[in-house]
């Protein structure tokens, strides 16, 4: 399935996240996944959230700079072998994996 994913650029201050985490909860939007990867000067920042559309936004009336793309979702089986499923389609494909989101359920009670 396909997903919206937004970006966004920080710099390495403490409480630029907080900030934007801030912004988008007063607004009801619910970050899903994230993934971060940073410099020493700046981090960027993807994220999907259950409404992309009102998370750009947001986010750009707050005065973030924000980058959007279409990202695969896929859903994998919790035992040994199981990402190599999507791994191999995707090497057929010349699809090239650059980060992933990692999402661990709420599980069974």
């Amino acid at each position: 399935m396909s997903v919206k994913q937004v970006s966004i650029t920080l710099d390495n201050i403490p409480g630029q996240f907080l900030r934007v985490s801030e912004c988008l909860g007063a607004e009801g939007i619910n970050i899903r996944a994230i993934s971060v990867a940073d410099t020493s000067e700046v981090s960027t920042v993807r994220f999907v959230t259950d409404n992309p559309q009102k998370t750009i936004n947001v986010l750009k009336s707050h005065g973030y700079s924000v980058r959007e793309r279409d990202v695969i979702a896929v859903e994998i089986p919790d035992h040994p072998g199981a990402l190599r499923a999507v791994l191999k389609p995707l090497k057929t494909s010349n699809i090239n994996v650059l980060y992933l989101y990692t999402f661990l359920g709420k599980g069974e009670s």
